[in-house]
């Protein structure tokens, strides 16, 4: 009898194997993606801990999201670039000295007379309850923090910014543009929110901050949650990290 969910299930388990064994050189690496998150769970990481698998509805979600950044990937490479334009698609930044690795979403550079310019914006797919804690109008009253996402985005700015893809060019002169892009799974309603420029400030404190007190602090894995700046960062972070089951025995 054909099972289209166990059959599905099975190709997402397959392509997350070989996504690990695509990128299993950079196993000790922090992902550019997880700027913003605990400390510990960070540490747990590149430690390679084994971590709690993501169950079957979550696993669905992620590849629902691959799908969407797959077509506006595909949508940016046939648009004609304007003139004086490069053009980067889930392209690939390591900043060393942060012992960090990612993938931007997009990233567009003019470069003429007047200077550098650089737009570099990160595809959101979110579900409404998601939407309306971004977009309502109490939480539009409430001052924009730098959180998570935008920690992202400017993690990916910081790996342009100083080495392009021929590894000589800098772009550090360059004007920055930074753009979260939000997509609604619901009813496919899009907003792009600009992200300010300080994040690219803060991102550099948090990696420096994450690799002093992996390197310094000593006996990390004996802190327990709440135990120390960091752990965690966001007080729900908890209760959806894939290693709670180790972190909160320790």
């Amino acid at each position: 009898m054909l099972n289209l969910e166990t059959i599905y299930d099975n190709y997402l388990d397959m392509l997350q194997e070989e996504r690990e064994e695509k990128y299993k050189e950079y196993k000790s690496w922090f992902s550019a993606s997880s700027a913003g998150s605990c400390y510990k769970k960070q540490w747990y990481k590149v430690c390679d801990f084994e971590s709690e698998p993501f169950d079957i509805k979550t696993k669905r979600l992620l590849r629902l999201g691959t799908i969407v950044h797959k077509d506006f990937e595909e949508a940016i490479k046939h648009a004609e670039p304007a003139e004086n334009v490069k053009v980067y698609v889930e392209h690939e930044i390591v900043l060393p000295e942060f012992n960090v690795i990612g993938h931007l979403d997009h990233c567009l550079i003019k470069e003429d007379e007047d200077g550098i310019e650089m737009y570099i914006s990160d595809l959101k797919t979110t579900k409404t309850s998601g939407w309306y804690q971004k977009f309502s109008k109490k939480a539009m009253m409430r001052p924009r923090k730098i959180g998570h996402y935008e920690l992202q985005v400017a993690t990916y700015a910081l790996g342009m910014m100083y080495e392009n893809e021929d590894k000589n060019t800098k772009y550090d002169d360059a004007k920055v543009s930074l753009n979260l892009v939000y997509y609604k799974k619901d009813d496919s309603e899009m907003k792009t929110v600009k992200v300010p420029i300080e994040a690219i400030d803060s991102a550099i404190a948090y990696w420096t901050d994450l690799n002093d007190f992996i390197e310094e602090e000593g006996g990390i894995e004996n802190i327990p949650p709440d135990g120390a700046v960091g752990i965690p960062m966001q007080s729900w972070e908890c209760g959806y990290c894939n290693y709670s089951k180790i972190c909160k025995g320790a």
